[in-house]
């Protein structure tokens, strides 16, 4: 068998060592011959073949000092032969069995990471909590993971889970303080902006109907509320961050000009009084929606720095819908061009937003009376 394997041919050197458990099964050079031919099928990358060598071996020598190995052996077979489920189960027995906290962590990730390709959530969520648990350092992997474990709950619906991950991810950072560095900030935006589209959905699901200035004064706290939420992600640095956040203060402003178009209109009004009332809704919007075309072109600013994700495809793609002549063209023919870690800009200033216990009021024609609009006194000014 030693003759074969060093002359190269793996087959005949396994079948040599499998004799010797045939032949002497009672030796003392069994469970290393044993051992051997299961190598022999690695390098002949037999991964059936070596895996039910192996597993034979730790069955018949449970106390032996290679019984380690054979398992680390198992797992590199299984894993090699994309069985993701059973890769994950040895990598596991690989971390119960390991001698040192180094070899614990690195199976216990692998473990994880095989168990996400094999879509078992529930085992990969479980691997990955003790991993954390007990091992918090090195700071930037425990925050890697804890992400994502905080992306498998929000793939598997638990809402309060995936935001609790998340907000223990910010805090982290915040704790860290100076020990913090680009890998824990990464993430750490990453989960702000995460958690900060909540402010977004709250603001957008307001809807300005009568009464319509209690609706307008709690459409517009939410909608300080979600500016100022999504302005302070800029401070991290962090390119999609930053971008996200971008993309959404853009959305604001265009959501509060689409709210104020489709808001429920006064009953009392008709003909004429509600032609001028559509028409001072229009004059009112209309800077809203020129904000957020601002906002979304600074999106684009980032491409001229290599930079392209998501957020920015997606602020190109709000473009497109509002100004199609300039951007749908652009829209459809761009793609990923590379990536940054970090950028920063200056937010653009807010646009103003109407009071609404300061109503303006059109001048009554001959046949009307005064018609109560929701606007200011002067007409909004886009920041």
């Amino acid at each position: 068998a030693e003759a074969a394997r060093d002359a190269g041919d793996h087959r005949l050197a396994a079948d040599h060592f499998l004799r010797v458990r045939d032949a002497a099964p009672s030796s003392a050079i069994r469970p290393a011959a044993e051992y051997d031919a299961g190598s022999s099928l690695i390098a002949l990358e037999d991964w059936a073949g070596a895996a039910s060598v192996l597993d034979a071996f730790r069955e018949a020598h449970p106390d032996h000092p290679l019984r380690r190995e054979a398992t680390k052996q198992m797992a590199m077979v299984y894993r090699s032969a994309e069985d993701p489920g059973r890769a994950a189960v040895e990598y596991e027995r690989v971390a119960e069995e390991a001698e040192t906290p180094e070899a614990r962590r690195e199976a216990l990730l692998l473990a994880g990471e095989q168990y996400e390709l094999a879509e078992r959530t529930d085992s990969a969520l479980s691997v990955y909590k003790r991993y954390v648990d007990a091992f918090p350092s090195p700071l930037e992997t425990a925050v890697e993971i804890r992400f994502k474990v905080a992306e498998l709950h929000g793939e598997s619906g638990d809402t309060r889970a995936r935001e609790r991950e998340l907000r223990r991810i910010v805090a982290i950072d915040e704790e860290a303080g100076s020990q913090s560095n680009e890998v824990v900030r990464f993430f750490a935006a990453r989960s702000a902006l995460a958690l900060a589209v909540s402010s977004y959905d709250r603001f957008a699901e307001v809807k300005l109907v009568q009464p319509f200035d209690a609706n307008l004064a709690k459409k517009k706290k939410r909608m300080d509320q979600a500016l100022a939420t999504f302005e302070a992600l800029v401070d991290y640095e962090v390119g999609e961050a930053t971008a996200g956040a971008t993309f959404y203060i853009a959305q604001v402003y265009l959501e509060f000009s689409r709210s104020l178009l489709a808001s429920e209109r006064p009953a009392e009004l008709s003909g004429s009084d509600l032609d001028d009332y559509e028409l001072v809704l229009e004059e009112e919007a209309y800077p809203f929606e020129e904000q957020a075309i601002e906002v979304h072109e600074k999106n684009l600013e980032l491409m001229a720095l290599g930079v392209y994700n998501e957020w920015i495809e997606k602020s190109l793609h709000e473009l497109g819908q509002m100004m199609p002549g300039r951007y749908a063209k652009f829209e459809h023919s761009t793609g990923p061009i590379a990536s940054i870690d970090e950028y920063a800009y200056r937010v653009p200033e807010r646009a103003a937003v109407p009071e609404p216990d300061a109503a303006s009021e059109l001048e009554p024609t001959d046949t009307t009376e005064a018609v109560h609009v929701p606007a200011t006194d002067e007409r909004v000014e886009a920041g």
